[in-house]
């Protein structure tokens, strides 16, 4: 009896962590649109993930040479709400598979950048002494989107804090 009790216990206390986790991440709708309807956007496998993969909308295989810059079209246009902010990452696996990497590192998608052909793209370079070759649909960057905050830029002569160095 003790052992049910247990078990009842322990998923009432997992039945609670699921509705206050329900409830923490309300969903704010994001409208976005695909350009290719065969390559998906905005994916992600499980709520845990932090990113959103974006694909490759290449119509080819793309060669990309040591030292070559290139610019990957990622196959989806957004309506961010006007407080947040999209940023790109690279996909942890992204220059393991390619030797490519970001050319600015993180991109900055503001909410401004809502048009129907607004989409959105990654300039990569090869930075390494071997040919990459990028497939059409490979998953090559991520979205993370944040809120901003709403903040009133206020110039003074001094912070009054403790100089850190």
């Amino acid at each position: 009896m003790q052992q049910f009790d247990d078990i009842q216990k322990h998923l009432e206390k997992k039945s609670r962590n699921l509705a206050k986790y329900e409830e923490m991440t309300k969903k704010i709708p994001l409208p976005y649109k695909r350009f290719d309807k065969e390559i998906p956007a905005l994916f992600r496998k499980d709520v845990r993930n932090a990113g959103f993969d974006l694909f490759a909308r290449i119509p080819m295989p793309m060669t990309v040479e040591p030292g070559q810059a290139v610019f990957i079209p990622l196959n989806v246009a957004t309506e961010i709400p006007p407080f947040a902010v999209g940023l790109l990452f690279q996909r942890s696996s992204t220059f393991s598979k390619w030797k490519v990497m970001l050319t600015n590192s993180v991109g900055v998608i503001d909410s401004l950048f809502c048009g129907d052909h607004d989409e959105w793209g990654a300039e990569f370079i090869n930075v390494t002494q071997e040919t990459a070759v990028i497939n059409p649909g490979d998953k090559v960057c991520q979205a993370v989107f944040l809120p901003l905050l709403p903040v009133n830029p206020v110039e003074v002569d001094e912070l009054g804090n403790a100089d850190r160095g």
